[in-house]
């Protein structure tokens, strides 16, 4: 790619307030020392250049720029969180396989989390819990930040006196990098989104089953409650004491009863007594009609006399034996008065041991009820409590999904300058170069090449601490090109390319303009007088060689 006329140049060495700003033939005099004051004896220069590094400011996302490098030295490498496996997960809560609930949702963690026989970590597509992700040339969040401390320094200047190194995009193809990152955020973005969705389907048919769950609470406790209640009522205190009052009034009365027909029994037997008697008297009453039996003659009456006696005799045995039968059935009946009472609290004593047993019985019964209850409560509340742990779990596992796709959007968005941030960011793109000295230097006896260059770094007076990078993430390019020009052939082919067609080593004018860089510098109190010397006797090995 050409690159000529003006274009926006970053400064390459910063100094203090009391310190001239360095330019022209004072800046090449002091990139020559700081490139040359380490060489070895048997190292020679072999080229020594001024060349622009070129970077694309390019749109992000909204209000922001990204800035691309034009040597693909930086680039966004990493990987991205997918979205969830939707197909699948669809296809467990249908659960054609008619696993139970808490194996579903066993099988659902294992697919969120990507522990399943199907799952992969990496790769290249949504199947995996990781995509690749990688955006070339794409300048990180340290280095950005460099560029925006230099950037109120660029000056829009001719590019005539520096080489610029060979981007490796056009700006066709930045445009399309810009897209892929914008695309790249919007997709992340769009991930998260889905995972919402996702806990959102879970959430529906969960929430049936919680529901199925309460409705089965409320069954068990309805149809174990109207048995404990009918159990209850069967039987309780209140009407064992109502019961055995009423029966006891029942057992008293037959007491009563049963002791009068005693009594009875007892007056039959005097009753019986008087009929005899009765008998007696009535036969005994002709004996007793005194004016009949005055009339009557003595000796006619003897016979009937003595035969009375008789009677009277063999009927007052008959009478006093009836007496003493009477006697012993009274003794009886007397002693089955005794085991009426008896009786009596034997009956009383037998219901009140039914009744007992009756309520022992209801309590078992509600014991066994209670207990059944409880256990088929139990069972329901422990699928309750895992379907709810195991939905928590899936919860967790999609807000950390989701918040991991909205920080990765989020880390990537870091990889951009908001517009305000540089003037420069009017424009939806425009190229910006950092100029930096490279020198490729020979060692014959190894028979290596090395390159080392100066990065846009603070100037200072102190002579041990003269130079310095202008930032940590400065310095980490600088290790990073120097290292990546031993192994990567095309990035190390550009700057021989660029070095060896802007060779400063083959302008004649080299050692007057160093000359005046020397003086320039010294006025400014930048270099000593061991510095000068190092400089001249650099710059006349090299004119003598």
């Amino acid at each position: 790619m050409s690159i000529h006329g003006n274009q926006y140049i970053l400064p390459l060495f910063k100094t203090p307030q009391i310190i001239p700003p360095i330019n022209e033939h004072d800046e090449l005099t002091l990139a020559f020392y700081l490139l040359t004051k380490d060489l070895k004896p048997n190292e020679k220069i072999a080229s020594f250049s001024r060349l622009l590094w070129p970077f694309l400011c390019v749109q992000g996302v909204i209000s922001t720029h990204i800035i691309l490098d034009g040597l693909n030295v930086f680039s966004k490498k990493g990987k991205l969180s997918n979205p969830p496996r939707q197909p699948l997960i669809g296809h467990l809560l249908r659960n054609i396989e008619n696993r139970t609930q808490i194996e579903q949702l066993q099988k659902i963690i294992e697919v969120l989390k990507y522990t399943d026989s199907e799952a992969e970590s990496l790769g290249e597509s949504e199947e995996s819990e990781f995509q690749k992700l990688k955006i070339k040339s794409l300048v990180d969040p340290e280095f950005l930040q460099t560029l925006v401390n230099l950037m109120p320094f660029t000056e829009f200047k001719p590019v005539a006196d520096y080489m610029p190194l060979e981007p490796n995009f056009t700006t066709e193809q930045a445009l399309e990098i810009a897209d892929n990152y914008r695309n790249s955020v919007d997709y992340m973005r769009g991930n998260a989104l889905r995972w919402n969705t996702q806990i959102e389907l879970i959430s529906k048919e969960v929430d049936k089953w919680l529901i199925e769950v309460n409705v089965q609470l409320k069954d068990i406790n309805s149809r174990f409650s109207s048995q404990i209640t009918k159990t209850s009522q069967l039987i309780d205190s209140g009407q064992v004491k109502n019961t055995i009052d009423l029966e006891g009034d029942k057992i008293d009365q037959w007491k009563v009863n049963e002791k009068r027909r005693v009594i009875e029994n007892i007056s039959v037997l005097f009753k019986t007594a008087e009929r005899q008697l009765e008998d007696i008297i009535k036969k005994n009453k002709s004996f007793t009609q005194t004016e009949i039996l005055k009339g009557k003659v003595f000796k006619d009456l003897t016979n009937p006399f003595e035969n009375h006696f008789k009677f009277l005799i063999d009927e007052g045995n008959n009478f006093v034996s009836s007496i003493t039968s009477f006697t012993q059935k009274y003794m009886e009946l007397k002693e089955s008065v005794f085991e009426i009472d008896i009786e009596a609290e034997k009956k009383l004593v037998e219901l009140k041991s039914s009744l007992d047993m009756k309520l022992q019985d209801r309590d078992k019964n509600l014991s066994a009820f209670e207990e059944e209850k409880q256990e088929k409560i139990s069972e329901i509340k422990a699928l309750q409590n895992k379907i709810e742990d195991f939905y928590s779990q899936i919860k967790a596992i999609v807000q950390l999904k989701n918040g991991n796709c909205l920080q990765e959007a989020q880390d990537l968005v870091s990889w951009s300058l908001v517009d305000n941030q540089s003037e420069l960011f009017s424009r939806p793109i425009v190229w910006i170069y950092m100029p930096l000295y490279v020198m490729f230097v020979e060692n014959e006896q190894m028979m290596e090449e090395k390159m080392v260059s100066v990065f846009p770094g603070f100037v200072t007076s102190d002579p041990n601490n003269i130079y310095k990078e202008v930032s940590g993430a400065m310095l980490n390019l600088k290790q990073a090109v120097t290292e990546r020009v031993e192994e990567d052939m095309a990035l190390r082919s550009n700057f021989e390319f660029s070095c060896e067609s802007r060779n400063i080593l083959e302008d004649s004018s080299l050692s007057k303009k160093i000359q005046q860089g020397i003086s320039i510098l010294r006025r400014s109190a930048i270099i000593n007088g061991d510095m000068e010397n190092k400089i001249r006797s650099k710059l006349d090995s090299l004119l003598t060689r």
